[in-house]
């Protein structure tokens, strides 16, 4: 997996996801993730799955867990073109509301 970081005109931060997602990119997406927002502290964070070709099913839960972790007062955390394992499991994480 590749995670490309883009800032739109409007500010929002918007983390691309390409390619395959397992359990060895888990710890890498959540450095990432901490690292934009530690560092940017943008109102509004993307992820976007839009580049994702597949995603272990056993890899979609931490991954769900990681992305409702980082959603705070300070940024909204949406997720857009999520796969159906990792919109399901988003759903189960309390997440669901994240989805556009």
């Amino acid at each position: 997996m590749s995670i490309t970081s883009v800032i739109r005109s409007t500010g929002v931060v918007v983390l691309v996801l390409r390619g395959s997602v397992g359990h060895a990119d888990l710890a890498g997406f959540r450095d990432v993730l901490s690292d934009t927002l530690r560092a940017r502290r943008p109102g509004r964070l993307e992820v976007d799955f839009a580049g994702v070709l597949d995603v272990d099913p056993g890899a979609a839960a931490p991954l769900a867990a990681a992305i409702c972790a980082a959603s705070s007062a300070a940024t909204l955390v949406t997720v857009a073109h999520a796969p159906t394992v990792a919109g399901r499991e988003l759903r189960l994480h309390g997440g669901g509301g994240l989805l556009v």
